[in-house]
């Protein structure tokens, strides 16, 4: 067991301890497990004294082993940034969580986070998921929460697009919340996707744990595009999160005289990129590279040509189909360049990708 996990999750349960107390104490004394370790007149000297004594209290009668044996049984695994599969672009974020817990395998390439209304309109709706499907296809893991209306939509798109997808919730993972979304979670696990959350088993969505969610939502992603969002949405704390994270904050632009999507569109007033196709959030995440002009048809061979790498991928895919992080790690790639480079294969016909598997569609 790995045993600054397991502190972490003993100083996270502590009574009254909140997350921007423990993260000083890891700092002052190196470890959660140092801080656990020190004399209680060294934490003390850093704690009011009811939280001191609620740390004696909690070393009294450790629960943290049990915990994580008991998540362990049901498919949980907890992941504290030196864990290995900790997604890196959290630990990153100005407000990391202390640990997260983890149900199905996290993606490690490029992601995209798509969110919006819970009571969204159809258009909304459609365009969620369809702009959710290609963007799955061109190899861009999906993150949303898993709430009804837009969130829902982009965890289906990324299903029909074959892609992957997590959903990050606002309790723990030993209950799907909302509990209506229960199919759809167990849909996105069997597709190859997770779930992912900062609360312990055995801990319900509070009103207060649904902004903080929504930093990890943008914090997992590069780009976090707003489909359709009224002036006070919650979707709106996530593009804030978002800026504050240093992402890109992507936007579907909406009729000017709809209420569902005054929020939306005073973000692109105020800077937002607008995405008027699925290509553009694409771009967005993969860089220029991964949109391809239209070329006329006398280049039209030139262009079906493969690039040095193209050709590299190719070889490696003679003897069949290879999983995308095998792939990388023998390219020497990072998932995320790869993605562009598949793209650009797929485009030409040369390849064909069916979830996290890539294949040729014909012999070499």
């Amino acid at each position: 067991m790995d045993e600054e996990v397991s502190a972490r999750v003993e100083l996270a349960g502590v009574s009254g301890m909140s997350r921007a107390r423990a993260q000083s104490l890891i700092d002052r004394f190196g470890s959660a497990r140092a801080a656990l370790r020190a004399s209680p007149k060294a934490r003390a000297a850093w704690l009011s004294p009811p939280l001191a004594e609620s740390i004696e209290a909690a070393l009294r009668a450790p629960v943290a082993r049990q915990r994580l044996a008991d998540a362990e049984a049901r498919g949980i695994l907890a992941l504290g940034p030196n864990s290995p599969g900790f997604p890196a672009a959290l630990a990153s974020i100005p407000d990391p969580p202390l640990l997260v817990w983890v149900r199905g395998p996290l993606p490690d390439g490029a992601a995209l986070a798509i969110v919006g209304a819970r009571r969204a309109s159809t258009r909304a709706l459609g365009c969620a998921r369809g702009f959710a499907a290609e963007i799955a296809k061109a190899g861009i893991a999906v993150i949303s929460g898993l709430a009804y209306g837009v969130d829902a939509a982009a965890h289906e798109g990324a299903l029909d697009g074959r892609g992957r997808t997590v959903a990050v919730l606002a309790s723990g993972l030993d209950q799907v919340t909302p509990r209506g979304q229960t199919a759809l979670a167990e849909r996105i696990l069997a597709s190859g996707g997770a779930w992912l959350s900062e609360h312990p088993p055995g801990e319900g969505a509070q009103p207060r744990h649904f902004p903080e969610r929504n930093r990890l939502i943008s914090g997992l992603a590069g780009a976090t595009l707003i489909v359709e969002a009224r002036e006070k949405s919650g979707s709106l704390w996530t593009a804030r999160h978002a800026l504050e994270q240093g992402r890109d904050v992507l936007v579907v632009p909406g009729p000017i005289d709809s209420d569902l999507c005054r929020g939306t569109n005073r973000l692109l007033r105020d800077g937002a990129t607008p995405i008027l196709e699925p290509a553009d959030a694409i771009e967005a995440v993969l860089g220029p590279l991964s949109r391809r002009p239209v070329a006329p048809e006398s280049e039209a061979s030139e262009r079906s040509a493969p690039s040095d790498p193209g050709r590299a991928i190719l070889t490696l895919l003679a003897d069949g189909p290879r999983d995308l992080d095998a792939l990388a790690r023998a390219l020497g790639r990072r998932p995320a360049e790869l993605s562009g480079l598949l793209l650009e294969l797929e485009l030409t016909g040369l390849v064909r990708r069916d979830g996290a598997r890539v294949a040729r569609t014909r012999p070499g």
